[in-house]
């Protein structure tokens, strides 16, 4: 019996041992399931600052604002370079003579009120111009009156000659270099169509054109266009039609009055009046979403609007102000006159100022879709979506 206890008693320290050893592999084997359920570590290379997806939107936001910005002065400049075009042209398809432009512009002084055209006439022919080096052919624009109503232009030196020079003229830099290889040719004599020229001034111009002044008293010129200036802020056809059969010109067969030009001017603020709309829907939504504070601002709206109402009301043409607010019929009459304008300009008989007047009309266009583009892009980008963090605590609670 003592031997068997004995025997029992030295063997029980080796059970125990056996059992807290039969525990150990238990404990390792939770710890090793609890790293693996730890994410692993991330052992991609840390991305470039320039590429982390924060940089990147704000790049492309800051390219964004910078070509809206650029796009918008583009199609500032461009529309003031339409508005330098008179409002009011006169075309005939058969000229008519400088007696009946004497005339006319007799009636101009007669009439002598505050509301009077005074008209400039010219005629666009080809001609011949020789210098003492070489002979081109080119346009040459036959003109009495105001040559900036006839051909719009930056000077680089000298002016165009004037009402009483019947022997001056204004080339452009084609031109002078065509002739002469250079643009310093100021009170140089050029023979055009035989007839000798001394050149008053130079300026800017790709194609190959020269402005011949006729003095008022030179009759023996004919012409074919009339440039209307003074006279009512926005004159209509009527009031045309009426000056110039009063005048004895007789009726035009084409009428070009300036909405292109107040179209243009329209589109390049178009942009601005898309971001406005746009800021307007971000406010509606956050008076949605803030509802105490919608009474305050709606308040500040209208009082802004009623500050700033006289003087939109001022930059607006009288002609486009209603006399009654509630006349709807007032705008359907002034889109279709626009219409119309716009169909006469397209279909009249091109000339060369004419082809310049709409390659600055189609520019605008152009500029005014790009700018439309980079609001709609601004506008419309989504915002930026928070990171997911990814920690080991989640993926331990979720286990």
């Amino acid at each position: 019996m003592d031997t068997a206890l004995e025997t029992y008693g030295n063997r029980l320290p080796d059970g125990a041992a056996g059992a807290q050893m039969s525990v150990q592999p238990d404990a390792q084997l939770e710890a090793q399931s609890a790293s693996q359920l730890e994410a692993p570590p991330d052992v991609r290379p840390e991305a470039s600052p320039f590429l982390r997806p924060q940089t990147v939107r704000l790049a492309v936001g800051t390219l964004l604002w910078c070509a809206l910005g650029a796009l918008l002065i583009l199609g500032i400049v461009n529309a003031n370079a339409l508005r330098e075009y008179p409002s009011v042209s006169l075309r005939y398809a058969a000229p008519f003579s400088g007696q009946a432009a004497y005339q006319a512009r007799l009636y101009a002084i007669r009439q002598g009120e505050e509301n009077a055209f005074w008209p400039t006439f010219w005629h666009e022919v080809g001609a011949s111009f020789e210098s003492e080096y070489v002979k081109v052919n080119a346009k040459s624009i036959f003109y009495s009156g105001d040559a900036a109503q006839v051909w719009p232009a930056r000077y680089l030196s000298g002016t165009a000659p004037g009402v009483t020079d019947g022997v001056g003229c204004a080339v452009s830099t084609a031109l002078a270099f065509a002739l002469w290889g250079g643009s310093d040719v100021l009170g140089t004599a050029v023979e055009v169509d035989g007839k000798t020229r001394i050149v008053r001034g130079i300026f800017e111009g790709e194609d190959m054109v020269a402005l011949l002044s006729v003095s008022d008293e030179d009759t023996s010129q004919p012409f074919s266009a009339v440039e209307l200036s003074g006279g009512l802020e926005a004159p209509t056809r009527s009031d045309v039609a009426s000056f110039a059969a009063a005048s004895g010109l007789g009726a035009p067969t084409s009428v070009l009055l300036g909405s292109p030009a107040m179209l243009a001017q329209f589109l390049a603020i178009l942009p601005l009046i898309v971001l406005f709309v746009y800021g307007l829907v971000l406010l509606a939504v956050w008076m949605r979403n803030h509802p105490a504070a919608r009474r305050g601002v709606l308040l500040v709206a209208f009082l802004g609007f009623a500050v700033l109402l006289p003087g939109l009301l001022d930059l607006l043409p009288d002609h486009l102000i209603p006399t009654r607010w509630s006349d709807f019929s007032f705008w359907g009459g002034q889109m279709k006159q626009i219409g119309n304008d716009l169909r006469e300009y397209l279909t009249a008989t091109p000339k060369l100022r004419d082809l310049e007047y709409k390659i600055l009309a189609f520019k605008q266009i152009g500029i005014a879709f790009l700018s439309v583009c980079a609001v709609l892009c601004i506008c419309l980008r989504r915002p930026p979506v928070p990171p997911v963090i990814f920690s080991s605590h989640i993926a331990s609670d979720a286990i």
